[in-house]
């Protein structure tokens, strides 16, 4: 398996939740919350309103997101979806495991305590993952930095779904 940080519209509620779960081009598994260990510039694009991670370490804001596990397949098809890698580029970064409001709500008995999933979730655990950063850093470099993207956000910039259109013609 491959461990994958989503930041954009893969992340679940977002416009493209339901490429990343798609059966049909590969397995992911949900791990947990997660947050950049470093501070990245975390962009909107003006074009289509694209969510763009810059690969400008120690700038910007620790970035949350989600982590998930993927398998060789799915992994080939966000290879083809972030157009890797030409449009974004797939790097291993460390991220950091954060609960959620649910997750504190779980129960804490000492077998839900010790099993291996719940303690790879707790809070400050680490997980090298692959992440897509954007490539045309000078296209964005001038705007705000946010740390978490929701495309219905208070920033006004929906995302421009038309962008997929394309993307869904040449899918193989």
């Amino acid at each position: 398996m491959n461990r994958v940080f989503v930041y954009g519209t893969l992340k679940n509620g977002q416009p493209n939740h339901f490429r990343l779960m798609d059966p049909g081009s590969g397995t992911s598994t949900f791990v947990g919350q997660g947050q950049t260990l470093e501070k990245y510039p975390l962009v909107i694009d003006r074009s289509w309103n694209l969510p763009c991670l810059l690969k400008l370490p120690g700038s910007g804001l620790t970035v949350k997101g989600e982590i998930y596990d993927v398998d060789d397949q799915k992994m080939k098809f966000l290879d083809f979806f972030e157009d890797h890698p030409e449009l974004y580029t797939r790097t291993r970064i460390s991220v950091k495991h954060v609960s959620d409001s649910s997750e504190s709500q779980i129960s804490t008995d000492d077998s839900r305590r010790n099993s291996p999933r719940h303690q790879e979730n707790a809070s400050n655990a680490l997980s090298e993952c692959w992440c897509y950063f954007y490539q045309d850093i000078q296209s964005v470099s001038g705007f705000p930095h946010m740390e978490s993207y929701d495309s219905k956000g208070d920033h006004g910039l929906q995302y421009d779904a038309r962008v997929d259109a394309d993307f869904d013609e040449k899918k193989p």
